[in-house]
C-alpha cells in the first residue's frame, strides 16, 4: 500500500473516531460515519424555564371553634407579616413607575420597567441569528452532494476495476490508483459534511443560550411584587437612574398578617398554644359592624418575662370587604384575641 493510501486511510479514520453507529464499505476502504443525518428544519431550543409561583402559605383551620377553651390574650397588636424594601436586579434608568403610597398589589403587578431599549435591539439581533443556525441545521444540500460525489467515484472505480480484471492491461494501474483516491476523497467529504452538521447543531444551542440569556435580562427589568398588599414607600421614580441592589419600593403584605401578644403560664403553658387556632374580633369605629378572623399560633418566644409572662405571634389570614378592593383588618387596629389551646393549664 502507498505511503499516500496509508495518510489518507489514517486522516479518516481520526474524523470518523467516536459515537460509531454503523459501519459501510465503499471501495477498498470502511467508512465510519459518526453521527445521522440531521432532520430538516428540527429546533434544537432550550425548553422555557417555568414562571414562579406565589409563595405558600400557613394552614389555616376553619373548624367551629370551643369558645369553653378560649383564653383571652393580653396587649395584642397588629403588624404586617411581611415587609420587604423591593430592589432592582439591574442598574439602568427607570421607564415605568406608576406605583403610589397606599396602592394595592398583587403578586406578579408590575412594579417597575427599567429602559429596556438596547436590550430589545440586542434580543432581536439575537432571535434573527437563532434563525439563521436552525436553517443551517436543515440544509443538507452540501450532504447530499457529498454523498452523490462518492456514489459516482466509486462507480466509475468499480467500471475500471472490471475492465481491468476482464482485460490485463486494458487501463493502467495509474488510472486504477487515481479512481482509488478519488473515492477516498469524496469519503473524505462525507465525513466533513458530517461534522460540519454537528457543528451546525451546536451553533443552535450556543443561539439558543444567548437568546435565553437575553430574555432573562429583559425579565429583570422588569420589577414585579412578590406579595400581594399594598405599597407603604416610593425610594425611586419614572426618569431616576437605580443601581442593582438599590430599593425602588417598599411594600407590605396584607393577604396575611402578625397578632404578637402576651400570655401567662397560669392562663396556658407554651406548649399548649403552640400551633393552636386564634380569632381576632374587633368593632369598625365607622359602622360599629363587629368582624372576626381566623388564624394560627406560629411562633412561641422562648425567653420568659417579669410574672411568668412570654410572648406569642399568630398569623391572621385577611380577608377582603365584600364589593371592595381593601382589607378587613389593617395593621394598628385595637383587636381582641383569643387562644383555643390543647388543655387550659389549672
Amino acid at each position: 500500500m502507498s505511503t499516500r493510501w496509508t495518510m489518507l486511510a489514517v486522516g479518516l479514520c481520526v474524523i470518523s473516531h467516536g459515537s460509531l453507529t454503523r459501519a459501510d464499505t465503499v471501495g477498498d476502504l470502511r467508512v465510519t460515519p459518526t453521527t445521522p443525518r440531521i432532520a430538516t428544519n428540527t429546533p434544537v431550543v432550550e425548553k422555557p424555564q417555568p414562571q414562579a409561583k406565589p409563595p405558600t402559605d400557613v394552614t389555616i383551620d376553619h373548624s367551629p371553634l370551643d369558645e369553653s377553651r378560649a383564653v383571652a390574650v393580653q396587649e395584642s397588636v397588629v403588624r404586617f407579616a411581611e415587609e420587604l424594601d423591593l430592589p432592582s436586579t439591574e442598574s439602568g434608568l427607570i421607564a415605568e413607575s406608576n406605583m403610589a403610597v397606599g396602592d394595592k398589589l398583587k403578586w406578579g403587578d408590575s412594579i417597575a420597567r427599567l429602559d429596556d431599549r438596547a436590550m430589545r435591539i440586542r434580543s432581536r439581533a439575537a432571535n434573527l441569528r437563532l434563525e439563521s443556525a436552525m436553517q443551517q441545521v436543515g440544509d443538507d444540500l452540501e450532504m447530499q452532494y457529498a454523498e452523490k460525489a462518492l456514489q459516482e467515484s466509486q462507480a466509475e472505480l468499480d467500471a475500471s476495476r472490471a475492465i481491468y480484471n476482464d482485460a490485463a492491461g486494458a487501463i493502467p494501474m495509474t488510472t486504477i490508483r487515481r479512481l482509488r483516491l478519488s473515492v477516498e476523497r469524496a469519503e473524505l467529504e462525507v465525513a466533513r459534511a458530517k461534522k460540519a452538521a454537528e457543528i451546525a447543531k451546536i451553533e443552535v444551542n450556543l443561539r439558543a443560550a444567548d437568546v435565553s440569556s437575553i430574555d432573562e435580562t429583559m425579565r429583570r427589568l422588569q420589577l414585579q411584587s412578590p406579595l400581594t398588599g399594598v405599597v407603604l414607600q416610593v425610594y425611586r421614580r419614572r426618569g431616576e437612574w437605580v443601581t442593582a441592589g438599590e430599593p425602588v419600593v417598599r411594600v407590605a403584605r396584607l393577604d396575611r398578617l402578625e397578632v404578637h401578644a402576651l400570655l401567662t403560664a397560669d392562663q396556658v403553658s407554651p406548649q399548649d398554644c403552640r400551633d393552636q387556632p386564634v380569632s381576632v374580633r374587633w368593632t369598625d369605629p365607622l359602622t360599629q359592624a363587629e368582624h372576626e378572623l381566623r388564624g394560627r399560633v406560629t411562633a412561641v418566644n422562648p425567653q420568659r418575662l417579669a410574672g411568668s409572662r412570654y410572648r406569642i405571634g399568630a398569623t391572621i389570614q385577611n380577608e377582603r370587604i365584600a364589593g371592595d378592593q381593601d382589607w378587613l383588618l389593617h395593621p394598628g387596629t385595637e383587636v381582641r384575641m383569643h387562644v383555643y389551646p390543647r388543655a387550659v393549664a389549672k
